[in-house]
């Protein structure tokens, strides 16, 4: 009887020994948990902050596109009318040797003009 004693004894300090361990590994995992859910916390604030920055970016790109897309027609639209005007004063330079020409012809004219009538 008394080994049997012992040996339930040392049965009860075994059993106590584990529980022991058992609530250390319980703590020990719920302190893991708890870190674990702060880091989670954390990861999903910076996801939310860095969903706001792309957000705002993405803003930021389509303004700066509709910009670029504005220039781009203002540009088209100043060649266009540069090309206008080029074509404009090609015709006035033409027509402006076609007078300066006839302006010429006309002094060839009054000059044989007057040398014919002081003659």
């Amino acid at each position: 009887i008394k080994k049997k004693m012992q040996m339930l004894k040392l049965d009860k300090e075994n059993a106590l020994d584990r529980a022991e361990q058992a609530e250390t590994d319980k703590k020990a995992a719920e302190d893991r948990s708890k870190q674990l859910e702060d880091e989670l916390r954390e990861l999903e604030k910076k996801l939310r902050v860095t969903e706001d920055e792309r957000d705002r970016v993405i803003e930021e790109f389509q303004t700066a596109e509709e910009k670029l897309l504005t220039a781009e027609e203002v540009a088209t639209k100043l060649e266009d009318d540069l090309v206008a005007l080029q074509k404009k004063l090609k015709g006035t330079e033409d027509e402006l040797d076609k007078f300066s020409e006839a302006l010429k012809d006309a002094q060839e004219k009054l000059e044989l003009a007057e040398k014919k009538a002081t003659d």
